[in-house]
């Protein structure tokens, strides 16, 4: 089993595995992903991918998935989908440095959604 923790790059069997972060859009990491699970650098579990759309536990839309970001995207197709359980916390991610170049793709930044309740409009309707 491989999780995002303590003394990333972590080696398993001579393999050398890296945390996939989740970054935000001026280019910070705000998260991990493990499977299609999103979790804060905490470890907390925040939402899962379906696709390319982003959605919390509750199957709120939230976002789309895009170049390891959580945006908004007008082309985005909001809608509810059946809840999922909340899978357990995991261990924090090793912090990480501002790695990624900042190229600024016009969407607004979602991450921070994933920790609102509630639906939004356009996916209620």
């Amino acid at each position: 089993m491989l999780w995002a923790g303590q003394g990333w790059p972590r080696h398993v069997r001579g393999q050398v595995i890296v945390a996939m972060y989740v970054y935000s859009t001026d280019g910070q990491p705000v998260g991990f992903v493990f499977e299609t699970t999103i979790y804060d650098m905490t470890g907390e579990p925040l939402g899962r991918i379906v696709g390319c759309r982003v959605h919390r536990f509750d199957g709120t839309y939230v976002g789309e998935w895009f170049r390891d970001m959580v945006v908004r995207r007008p082309q985005g197709r909001p809608r509810v989908i059946p809840p999922a359980p909340v899978p357990a916390r995991r261990p924090p991610a090793a912090s990480s440095y501002n790695l990624r170049a900042v190229v600024q793709y016009g969407y607004s930044d979602a991450f921070d959604e994933l920790r609102v309740s509630g639906f939004y409009r356009e996916a209620a309707e």
